[in-house]
């Protein structure tokens, strides 16, 4: 069974060793535009090329009883590009294009994506989705790291709440 889904972002933010990744992000910033659109801000730099000498994850936890709970959803996997541009959902792969374009990605929806400094000003992002997902308080953490060093080249946290859409 499928829904129509609002997904409120309360927040997005750094994760808290920022300051450790390959090259820390300058800016990850989520505003409330209104009660269905925000408002993204990121300005992050890959020092070398996003392809698969990298592997990526999204951490889920759930708000629960007071605390954060994690709850299984992805493991690594090599290539985030190319698993984002092929296993995602077709309105999920043309909204990281979309992306992609407005961060002056050279070759958006391509893979691998090269090193380089990216920024996003005042993009904004319908937040409806038809998803077969839960509703609730969740933290969304994706996470991306060089395979032979384990070290971080990407990290950040968005806040939040999934909800039917009542028309």
């Amino acid at each position: 069974m499928r829904h129509k889904y609002v997904v409120n972002i309360e927040s997005g933010s750094l994760c808290p060793d920022n300051d450790k990744l390959e090259v820390p992000m300058k800016t990850f910033r989520v505003d409330r535009l209104n009660r269905t659109h925000r408002v993204l801000n990121v300005d992050f730099t890959f020092a070398e090329p996003l392809d698969d000498s990298a592997e990526g994850t999204l951490w889920m936890d759930k708000w629960s009883n007071g605390k954060w709970i994690n709850m299984p959803f992805l493991p690594f996997q090599k290539d985030p590009c190319k698993c984002a541009m092929t296993m995602s959902p077709p309105a999920m792969i043309s909204m990281w294009v979309e992306m992609e374009k407005a961060m002056g990605i050279r070759n958006p929806g391509k893979c691998p994506v090269a090193a380089g400094n990216y920024t996003m000003r005042n993009y904004v992002i319908d937040m409806t989705y038809d998803v077969p997902f839960f509703s609730g308080r969740f933290r969304a953490t994706p996470m991306f790291r060089r395979i032979a060093t384990k070290k971080k080249i990407f990290c950040a946290n968005v806040i939040m709440t999934f909800s039917e859409l009542m028309n």
